[in-house]
């Protein structure tokens, strides 16, 4: 458990201009891998600005979820993830504890992920995440939406790995191979404000890391995001204005040879009003492996993780922290 403190007011958290990373010029490219290069060995968090994705989009996305988080509970509970064999559709109130040793978040959701032939062997072997998608049956134009928004912020997570791969000097299509058929899952999550009678260390997210590659995160204006910054003090992320939140996952620092790093980070709706965002997750291909990349280890520096898939890896996160709640 990491008991919960006040946060203290960012000192700063960095803004990324990402226009750069749509020039043809690799000069360009490679001068903006520079600047996320120096950012992930110090705080594997930032917000993105100039990323291509429209406003419009983005907004009409956080319509749609406060839409699906007003359905009677019994429309969103005929979709419970736990119908999916992938864990797709919606999570209840109090379904995960991200912060082990704590009481259950604070949250409702609802995740969906990469579209799929239902003949795939991915899909055949009832892997986690790939396939059984769950959706509403009475909130027409949800589904159609919702993929508009995945499709847009999956193309932002290649062209940014695509950059990531160049700040670790690494050819810039080095992440291509792994997400063509990728866990890349979007969640939607409803935060009610903090309630007076919630549990000792109980809020909206307990302190945890992400799992994956990255994270793209659309927040809206309530606020409530805080992030581990490298002195180990919690700083307020508050929003910017069309922002995404970016930080960088467990796997990916597990294959920049701890280089880059995965932050801790933590919500807590202090406000009176309700809470949404719609963090975007992109992990990889179930099956591919990850090691110590050449240009993150050495003599001096040699490899300080076993080679994983990232499947097992993820399938191990989950069951730790829904299994926690199930178990208690």
């Amino acid at each position: 458990m990491i008991p919960y403190t006040v946060p203290m007011t960012a000192r700063r958290i960095p803004v990324i201009d990402f226009a750069d990373a749509f020039s043809p010029e690799r000069a360009r490219r490679e001068a903006l891998a520079w600047e996320i290069h120096k950012i992930s060995r110090d705080v594997g968090f930032f917000y993105l600005v100039n990323h291509g994705v429209a406003p419009a989009l983005v907004e009409q996305q956080f319509d749609w979820a406060r839409r699906f988080f007003a359905l009677p509970q019994a429309s969103k509970s005929a979709i419970d993830m736990r119908r999916s064999p992938s864990g797709y559709g919606y999570e209840r109130m109090g379904a995960q504890a991200l912060d082990e040793g704590s009481p259950a978040d604070l949250k409702e959701g609802f995740q969906f992920g990469f579209d799929i032939a239902p003949d795939h062997p991915y899909v055949q072997r009832g892997l986690l995440r790939y396939g059984h998608n769950l959706w509403p049956q009475d909130l027409p134009g949800f589904e159609a939406h919702s993929r508009l928004y995945y499709e847009a912020v999956r193309a932002l997570s290649h062209r940014l790995l695509g950059v990531i791969a160049l700040s670790l000097e690494m050819p810039e299509d080095f992440f291509e191979p792994v997400l063509q058929a990728p866990i890349a899952t979007q969640r939607m999550l409803h935060y009610p404000p903090q309630p007076d009678g919630a549990r000792p260390n109980q809020i909206g997210a307990g302190a945890h890391t992400d799992w994956g590659l990255v994270t793209i995160l659309a927040q809206d204006d309530i606020g409530g995001l805080e992030i581990c910054n490298a002195d180990g003090q919690w700083v307020s992320a508050p929003p910017i204005a069309e922002s995404f939140v970016v930080n960088i996952g467990d796997l990916l620092q597990r294959w920049s040879n701890d280089l880059y790093h995965s932050n801790a980070h933590r919500v807590l709706n202090a406000g009176s009003a309700p809470r949404y965002s719609l963090p975007f997750f992109q992990d990889g291909d179930q099956a591919a492996v990850v090691a110590c990349l050449p240009s993150c280890c050495s003599d001096e520096r040699p490899a300080r993780y076993a080679p994983c898939t990232i499947g097992d890896y993820l399938e191990m996160k989950v069951k730790q922290t829904f299994g926690a709640v199930a178990a208690a």
